[in-house]
């Protein structure tokens, strides 16, 4: 019963990596979805389409805890997202679209938010929510593992 209670009464340095995870997965979930939209091959749409409504999910849950603590989740993502996106939308006008530089740009973008988890990790170790950040933690490294070994198909 008191780890439910703690659950409702999270530190400041555990909500503030809430914070920063909902924002990083928000901006994994918009790129993902973006590019699926974007790219020709079935195969490649599908596999981003599935990883961005992991990413959504993840980001929904850590928005509950959030809101469980009576504060207000963020509603966008971060400006390193935004300059990716910016990125990724010149460097695909630029190379016409080609599927390798979007996987590649999909995998550099799924390597920042695995190390995005690794860097908030330590600073929840002992909170309620550790558990819960680590089995995040395993589904997004699947997923940028994922896009990895796609990529690496792909350039055979």
């Amino acid at each position: 019963m008191s780890h439910m209670n703690t659950i409702f009464q999270l530190d400041e340095e555990t909500l503030a990596a809430l914070h920063e995870l909902t924002r990083a997965l928000h901006d994994s979930q918009t790129a993902l979805t973006d590019s699926a939209a974007k790219v020709e091959c079935p195969q490649t749409a599908r596999l981003f389409y599935e990883l961005a409504t992991r990413r959504a999910q993840l980001e929904h849950e850590l928005r509950q805890y959030i809101q469980l603590n009576d504060e207000n989740p963020p509603s966008s993502g971060t400006l390193m997202g935004e300059a990716q996106k910016l990125w990724m939308a010149l460097r695909s006008s630029v190379s016409g679209g080609k599927l390798e530089f979007i996987l590649a740009d999909m995998e550099r973008l799924e390597d920042y938010l695995v190390d995005e988890y690794k860097t908030l990790l330590p600073k929840t170790a002992g909170s309620p929510l550790s558990a819960v950040l680590h089995e995040q933690f395993v589904a997004v490294k699947q997923g940028r593992d994922q896009v990895r070994e796609f990529r690496q198909q792909k350039l055979q």
